[in-house]
């Protein structure tokens, strides 16, 4: 009974951890964050005001004292984590004062931003021309790729015999991991303050 408990435990602390937003991406309490998806007069009233979004890396342009990010944006989980789906809203930029290193936020990583709706600039997917909501970003976290692992119990035979029946302790079974994959949901990350 004692290990359950201390299961339940180590369970409730590490779903706990795992909702956390991080301190950067946190805004005083009862501020508001303009959402992505608003009618084009709310925008032009929206600007200069706090939002945060996030998404995958399409595109990292470096100029000489910022970095532009083109995101594909997805709605964010209580993590402050992208949600990857199949189906986006479209894209957003984002700029960062400063380097930020393509090697490290290359295309495909997740990210969020934290920082001010500017106005909307217009350019290009491919062929397709595009109207681009605008962040000037004061902070940009870089979420880690974690690795899932699929585990599969392996049963023993002994198990179920006679002899386990009058064993006096608890006989715990003990997992096996079969393969492993990589994926690009939850965990922490790291990220860049730009002051």
């Amino acid at each position: 009974m004692r290990f359950f408990r201390f299961a339940m435990i180590v369970m409730a602390f590490s779903l706990t951890a795992c909702t956390t937003l991080p301190d950067k991406l946190q805004t005083a309490e009862g501020e508001s964050l303009v959402p992505y998806i608003q009618p084009e007069n709310q925008y032009q009233i929206n600007q200069g005001k706090q939002a945060r979004w996030g998404g995958i890396i399409a595109d990292v342009k470096n100029f000489k004292n910022e970095t532009l990010l083109e995101v594909v944006y997805f709605p964010l989980n209580a993590s402050g984590r992208p949600k990857v789906k199949d189906k986006t809203d479209g894209r957003f930029r984002a700029y960062i004062e400063g380097f930020l290193d393509p090697m490290v936020y290359k295309k495909g990583k997740s990210i969020t931003v934290l920082g001010k709706l500017a106005n909307r600039e217009s350019g290009s997917i491919g062929e397709h021309e595009y109207l681009y909501p605008v962040i000037k970003s004061d902070y940009v976290h870089l979420w880690k790729d974690i690795q899932r692992v699929d585990v599969r119990i392996q049963h023993q035979p002994y198990w179920y015999s006679p002899y386990h029946w009058y064993r006096p302790y608890p006989y715990v079974r003990t997992p096996v991991v079969i393969k492993t994959s990589n994926s690009n949901k939850g965990s922490k990350g790291s990220g860049k303050s730009v002051k």
